[in-house]
């Protein structure tokens, strides 16, 4: 009984006592001989997929239970929208493939704190015993992001992500990554994503889209390929024959996008000189009018200071918390709207103060302040793509100018 239950095969009556203990040594010699061709198997397949990465010919293999992951990634990133200014909501979920076992999960929570990837493989190498709930306790503020914050400084230390993560996945070749975004490569105010899920050795990331940021610009998926970690993106993957597989990719890959629309503008080069120089006086009228326009009709865009913090002379203004979460819905409607007046009397004592914070606030979001009153200050950014035409909205004021000094008839 207990020979059948490790092996899945029923010995004859014939095999045994010396025969059989010759008969397991065979079996245990097959296979450590086959355990190297296995692995050298492996690495050349990587390095296939290394050079087609580079070449551009990826064929990704996405599978229904792929999707199923992605998708939970996806809705954990979510819990982060909304709180991640000026960083992106990322989900990401990490799978023994051979089990079907979920091992860490995670998202980013705010600016400054680990991304999603690292949450998860917090909870996968056992430093933690849930990610996501980790995650969403830096969201919270409450008392468990203190152990978050230690263990940050582990991994923002030198050596760090090497002592957390190094080798974890070594023993288990079937680990794979689930990103709603592409790892990033880049040292910001934390190691690069991709370098850490290198270092961990884990056999496959499947990523939802690239990031296009030029910090990154697939830099983290090369780096993974040089690591012999196999990369799979949505939008590279084959289908089925009835195409169903297809279209659920590109669904995921529309959901991934709507994490990360408002970021993906921030990032994407202007066609017009962000220090404004090109806005003259003109042009601020021009705002100003269709402003008032749509105030009057109770359709302008506003936005209250919300913080409890309050400036009362400059110094104090640049001291300001800009909170994430209030900062990423002002981005938003000036994305939507590209006109947002902003009412700060609950932000600063003193009018003349309401400017400065207006010119630091719009320096953040790259918007142009078009006039500040009292204790408000009128933001402008153009769209992408463009909404407004402010050299038309000139030429229109202009013409009704025009008219009101011209003579009656």
């Amino acid at each position: 009984a207990e020979r059948q239950s490790i092996y899945p095969f029923t010995l004859p009556e014939m095999i045994q006592g010396r025969q059989y203990r010759q008969l397991i040594m065979i079996a245990v010699t097959l296979s450590s001989l086959t355990r190297p061709i296995r692995s050298f198997s492996n690495t050349l397949c990587r390095q296939e997929r290394i050079r087609s990465f580079t070449s551009g010919r990826i064929q990704a293999a996405i599978s229904e239970q792929d999707q199923d992951y992605m998708n939970q990634a996806i809705q954990f990133a979510q819990q982060g929208l909304g709180h991640t200014f000026p960083n992106p909501a990322v989900g990401c979920v990490i799978v023994n493939e051979d089990s079907g076992k979920v091992l860490g999960a995670g998202f980013h929570p705010k600016a400054g704190f680990p991304h999603a990837e690292v949450f998860a493989m917090l909870q996968a190498a056992g430093h933690i015993e849930d990610g996501v709930a980790a995650a969403q306790s830096v969201v919270d503020g409450n008392a468990n992001s203190e152990q978050v914050e230690q263990l940050m400084k582990q991994y923002y230390a030198e050596g760090g992500p090497e002592q957390l993560f190094g080798n974890v996945f070594e023993e288990d070749p079937s680990i794979t990554a689930y990103v709603t975004l592409e790892p990033c490569s880049h040292y910001g105010q934390t190691p690069p994503c991709a370098t850490t899920l290198a270092l961990a050795k884990t056999n496959r990331v499947v990523v939802g889209i690239e990031d296009p940021n030029p910090k990154v610009d697939g830099g983290g998926c090369r780096i993974l390929q040089e690591a012999n970690v196999q990369v799979d993106l949505l939008k590279d993957a084959t289908g089925t024959d009835d195409g169903n597989d297809d279209v659920d990719n590109k669904a995921l890959q529309k959901d991934c996008e709507s994490l990360v629309t408002d970021f993906l503008k921030r990032i994407t080069p202007k066609d017009y000189d962000s220090d404004f120089s090109w806005m003259n006086g003109a042009k601020r009228s021009a705002l100003r009018k269709l402003a008032g326009s749509l105030k009057a009709n109770d359709s302008l865009a506003q936005v209250n200071w919300t913080a409890k913090t309050k400036a009362s002379d400059e110094d104090g203004v640049d001291a300001l918390d800009l909170e994430a979460e209030w900062m990423e819905r002002l981005d938003s409607l000036l994305w939507k709207h590209e006109l947002v007046n902003l009412r700060l009397n609950k932000a600063v004592g003193k009018k003349k103060l309401a400017r400065k914070l207006g010119e630091r606030i719009g320096q953040v979001l790259g918007a142009h302040v078009a006039q500040t009153v009292g204790h408000t200050a009128l933001l402008y950014r153009p769209g992408i793509p463009p909404i407004l035409d402010v050299d038309q909205l000139v030429e229109e004021a202009s013409g009704q100018a025009d008219q009101q000094r011209s003579p009656e008839e």
